[in-house]
């Protein structure tokens, strides 16, 4: 199985260090088609692991083209709400290919905030991307799951940020192959200048405090 990253989200989550990494292994089974002109979205319903991992670095799904065609895709992760997709935090840039063998695509985030508790669905599409020339993908599935449910939209191109998917219910015992990577929200850092300031401003105080204590000092001495 080979494994690429999403060339145009690769720079973007170079610094981002995962903390927590969820995983779906893959079973050699499938689902499918993923594409122009049915099915439009597949997604995996999931929350962040804990209160601490927060912020999704990136995350994996195994396909493989079904046609000879080139599969036009994009990555994107949502709010689920009331069975279906809500308001969007993640949206990638399209990317194309044709997946000869199965093949883990990896998308990276740059590093998105999530709300522990809240569910989200993060999933490839093929809306607004039909090009007149039907083309598929089989996405692989997992027998173990550390995530909450795989979900299709039928949309025929539409866009999946609405609720009640086709899918919300009938298949949340099965999850997707791939993976999810979390890391905590990175910790503010002040800069060397601000490093300085901070130094210049403390040693100026001590040496204020200095001079007042000297000054007390004579005052008090007897005449």
């Amino acid at each position: 199985m080979k494994t690429i990253a999403a060339l145009i989200l690769a720079l973007a989550s170079v610094c981002a260090q995962a903390s927590v990494v969820l995983t779906n292994p893959f079973n050699n089974t499938a689902v499918g088609p993923l594409g122009e002109s049915d099915t439009t979205t597949y997604g995996q319903v999931f929350t962040t692991p804990d209160a601490v991992n927060t912020v999704l670095d990136s995350f994996s799904l195994i396909v493989r083209s079904s046609t000879a065609a080139i599969s036009n895709l994009y990555a994107g992760v949502a709010t689920w709400v009331n069975g279906g997709a809500g308001t969007a935090v993640f949206t990638s840039a399209p990317f194309s290919g044709n997946f000869a063998d199965w093949t883990e695509v990896i998308v990276g985030t740059g590093g998105v905030d999530l709300t522990p508790g809240q569910e989200y669905v993060a999933f490839f599409s093929a809306s607004g991307l039909f090009d007149g020339t039907p083309d598929g993908l089989d996405v692989g599935l997992s027998d173990d799951s550390e995530t909450l449910g795989f979900v299709f939209d039928n949309s025929a191109g539409a866009s999946p940020l609405h609720a009640n998917w086709d899918g919300r219910d009938a298949f949340r015992s099965f999850q997707l192959a791939g993976s999810m990577e979390f890391s905590p929200p990175l910790q503010e850092v002040p800069e060397p200048a601000s490093l300085a300031l901070l130094g210049a401003g403390l040693l100026a105080a001590a040496a204020a405090r200095r001079r007042r204590g000297t000054a007390d000092a004579r005052a008090t001495e007897p005449a």
